[in-house]
């Protein structure tokens, strides 16, 4: 049922052109605002990491300290262990009165409006976004930031005409004037306000929010009744430490050193003088109540998830996520993207709404990190809940047959056997590409008919290089780990590299009986399986002595460098351990080891080459690997242009773009869209998958631009430079 459901909420998010125009355009209004901001201020976020590593790591002593400081400013607080125990305290307290309430995240996971909507309360979104949204009727918020982004002004026009009563044009202008009339006779006329918080001090009690519109300020000063619901994680040691959260929400969020308005709230309203201070204030709420929310929170602690918890709600990783864009609020659960999935397990304590919320939706490519004030490894969360789903539940017969084969000695076998049988299924394009015969995609999701696929080459690269003479005198010794797509779909890649190194002087060695990195595995949370295989290729490449270990695939380059460590290290075997840091010590990406080892200066293309950059995930945001290609380019004199965001993703992210290929899809669109926009002749990268999906988008959009390894341009220099033999 979870899958079935999970392709449902993927059609509807790819169906939904309307939303993907808004989202793109929300988007792209806030980023470059917040690029420039948050390079202004590069003191906010490890300020930031500090004081949420501090406030969640003692969340059991500064609770009790944070209540108290409370009472004592007059909050009266209520702790709820779970969404109905909130919902609870909440509904006795409103009853069935008119209620403004503003944006609050922890109030749209516990369900407040619905709740209160049920016991015949009127409840007032004043956020505008939220407005629209709660107008349209949907339940739909399409952006932490920009609830509404996903309707058009045409729409908003409608929803705000049939509200208002009046015939409204899309004006923007127009639009926020009449909701801000309606918004001022709610704010006068509501017995109760209901917000969020931002921050809540420990040591003086004090809330943090902040807003660009003013509408939180009218909620929590104008009813007689305020009541501020939080998650427990909001809770920061000092005063001080507030004003960092709500300085870094506004920058992250929005790209602005500060919000328009920041709100902090001690307490009811009272007089400073204590001779006065029963009169209960001049003006502000008569009662105010804070409802901490535990839900889920001590689980993901326990559970070594408790980064999930340091989110701001800033929307910046869903600015970059490459998933989010393509298919919007449909990748999550009551908080949107991949910090909404890891905490679904925890909101929810069910296996199956985690797959719902997207849990296989996780491409991997690690932007949302990037992109967070926090660096909140959201991607190896995902990996960690993946792999305690697996070993609960298994991955199913196909995927756990594929891993076996792919770390056994038999798949060299079976792909001689597919090299003599493939022409049955595929129909051959081009000299190296084909697409299937048949629409098989009912029967193979991923398998469209229309898809550009690599066909299996007559000869892997182990075969290819085997009866190549070895030089007589050469200057150094390294190991390939050609990876999967290099033996077998693309070993020509390995024949380039090993024709530019012998130019170079330097010999190289390649295990005939490399496993694949276990990268699939991995992803899919089958550890056991990775592990064989990094102890097959650990046992096998250490038989040889070498200076460095060379990889043309990044994916495989930073398995091994990083992930390979905890399966090594979880055997607990001492001597396969220093085996693999033996290893791990040479890793090197191709583009890497020739420009900061070699210090190689290739010849000049001999004709006139343009050529953009496409960096892929895993080098450029994995290994730390951007400026050594474009140095190589430069070096062999390419025309080089710059497209347009050349670290987003391609879409390919390996098994991602089998099981989820129509994503998968939309995202290559959209880095097609931007390569085509440079007008080039090849768009150069260092990863072979990123060309085996860029070729397969390049050829389905039509366009004249041929996708390559940068080691083949480098090759084609030195052979037509007569450097090779």
């Amino acid at each position: 049922m979870s899958n079935t459901t999970l392709q449902k909420k993927i059609d509807e998010g790819l169906s939904d052109h309307p939303s993907w125009i808004g989202r793109h355009t929300t988007i792209n209004h806030l980023r470059p605002a917040i690029i420039k901001t948050v390079a202004a201020h590069p003191e906010l976020s490890p300020a930031l990491v500090k004081l949420k590593d501090d406030a969640v790591g003692h969340l059991e002593e500064l609770l009790p300290q944070t209540i108290e400081a409370m009472k004592q400013n007059g909050f009266q607080v209520y702790m709820a262990e779970d969404a109905k125990q909130a919902c609870d305290y909440i509904a006795d307290i409103v009853e069935n009165h008119l209620v403004v309430k503003s944006k609050t995240n922890t109030g749209k996971e516990i369900g407040i409006t619905k709740r209160l909507l049920e016991q015949g309360a009127t409840v007032y979104e004043t956020d505008l976004g939220d407005r629209l949204a709660q107008l349209e009727g949907k339940g739909k918020a399409a952006h932490t930031l920009a609830p509404a982004c996903h309707l058009t002004r045409v729409e908003c026009a409608e929803l705000l005409s049939k509200d208002l009563g009046e015939n409204l044009p899309a004006d923007p202008e127009i639009l926020v004037g009449a909701a801000r009339r309606s918004l001022r006779e709610a704010f006068l006329k509501a017995e109760v306000g209901i917000s969020g918080a931002n921050a809540i001090a420990a040591d003086t009690g004090a809330v943090f929010l902040t807003e660009n519109e003013g509408n939180i300020r009218c909620v929590t000063s104008i009813p007689k009744v305020h009541i501020v619901i939080a998650g427990i994680e909001k809770i920061v040691r000092h005063f001080s430490d507030g004003l960092t959260v709500v300085r870094s929400a506004s920058t992250y969020g929005c790209g602005q050193d500060i919000g328009t308005y920041v709100s902090i709230i001690d307490g009811v309203s009272r007089f400073s003088h204590p001779a006065i201070n029963s009169l209960g204030g001049a003006q502000g709420p008569e009662e105010v109540h804070v409802v901490f929310l535990k839900q889920g929170r001590k689980e993901a602690i326990d559970a070594g998830c408790q980064l999930v918890l340091y989110c701001l709600n800033c929307g910046g990783c869903l600015n970059t996520c490459p998933v989010y864009n393509s298919i919007g609020e449909n990748f999550g659960y009551k908080y949107l993207g991949g910090r909404g999935t890891v905490f679904t397990m925890f909101h929810t304590g069910n296996s199956e709404k985690v797959e719902e919320a997207g849990l296989s939706l996780c491409i991997g490519c690690g932007r949302c990190e990037e992109s967070c004030p926090l660096q909140m490894p959201t991607p190896q969360m995902i990996l960690k809940l993946r792999a305690d789903k697996a070993e609960k539940e298994g991955n199913g017969f196909v995927k756990e047959s594929v891993f076996h084969v792919l770390g056994s000695n038999v798949l060299a076998p079976l792909m001689q056997v597919g090299r003599n049988v493939q022409h049955l299924p595929f129909k051959q394009e081009n000299r190296n590409d084909a697409t299937m015969r048949f629409d098989i995609s009912k029967l193979v999701p991923g398998a469209p008919k229309d898809r550009l696929l690599p066909t299996l080459a007559k000869q892997n690269f182990t075969e290819i290089i085997k009866n190549k003479s070895p030089l007589k005198h050469p200057k150094g010794r390294v190991a390939v780990f050609g990876g999967c797509m290099v033996n077998y779909a693309y070993p020509q890649l390995g024949l380039d590299l090993f024709d530019v190194l012998t130019a170079n002087q330097i010999s190289v060695y390649h295990y005939e009986k490399e496993a694949c990195c276990g990268l699939p595995a991995i992803m899919s949370g089958d550890t056991k399986e990775a592990t064989r295989m990094a102890i097959e290729n650990v046992e096998g490449f250490s038989n040889e002595d070498f200076d460095y270990l060379l990889f043309l695939c990044p994916s495989c380059a930073t398995t091994v460098k990083e992930k390979w460590e905890a399966l090594i290290e979880n055997i607990g075997d001492e001597k396969l351990i220093q085996k693999y840091k033996n290893i791990q010590n040479k890793v090197m990406d191709v583009s890497d080891y020739l420009v900061n080892v070699l210090q190689i200066t290739p010849p000049k293309l001999p004709e006139p080459v343009s050529v953009t950059w496409h960096d892929p995930c895993h080098l450029v945001r994995g290994l730390g690997i951007s400026k050594e290609p474009r140095q190589l380019l430069e070096k062999l004199g390419a025309a080089f242009t710059e497209m347009d965001e050349p670290d987003s993703c391609c879409g390919f992210g390996g098994s991602f773009s089998l099981f989820h290929y129509d994503v998968s899809r939309s995202v290559n669109d959209e880095k097609i869209s931007r390569i085509s926009d440079t007008g080039v002749q090849y768009v150069a990268t260092g990863c072979p998958g990123c060309i085996m999906h860029l070729k397969d988008g390049l050829y389905r959009n039509q366009k004249n631009q041929e996708a390559v390894h940068i080691i083949s341009l480098l090759a084609k220099a030195y052979r037509q430079g007569g450097n090779t033999k």
